[in-house]
């Protein structure tokens, strides 16, 4: 996993989270569970976007993707960091998926991943993956 800081969670949260990359219970169950539960828990679950081959990349971004409000924060803090690989995760698979006003918040570093790339951010092609994303335009891979 990576050096991002998810919040603290308490013994009963890090019972609700999955426990490796086969924990189909454990996504099911919060499937089922009400926003307040889920809250603390996105800051972790981001963390099994950071390899989207994972078996349970696809299952946690799909719950994700239903309380996009609770990850434009933890988004602006991912693309604002260093780890390339986890960026191009989390615009592929979030920030593509969510809807234009929701993006309004991500807007100015997507402009300057797209305008201003690092070094690493054009190795993953995140410039033209984020001007897409500005555009408008659907990311299909």
């Amino acid at each position: 996993m990576s050096s991002f800081d998810p919040r603290i969670l308490t013994k009963p949260q890090r019972t609700l989270e999955p426990k490796d990359k086969h924990d189909n219970a454990a996504i099911a169950h919060l499937s089922t569970v009400p926003e307040s539960t889920i809250t603390p828990l996105i800051p972790h679950l981001l963390t099994w976007l950071e390899d989207v081959n994972w078996p349970r990349a696809a299952p946690v971004r799909d719950l994700i993707l239903k309380y996009p409000h609770l990850v434009i924060t933890l988004m602006l803090e991912i693309l604002s960091g260093d780890d390339d690989s986890w960026k191009d995760n989390c615009l592929i698979n979030i920030v593509s998926n969510i809807s234009r006003e929701q993006q309004q918040p991500l807007r100015p570093v997507l402009e300057r991943i797209a305008g201003d790339p690092t070094a690493g951010e054009m190795e993953f092609e995140l410039e033209g993956i984020s001007q897409r994303i500005l555009d408008g335009n659907p990311i299909v891979f």
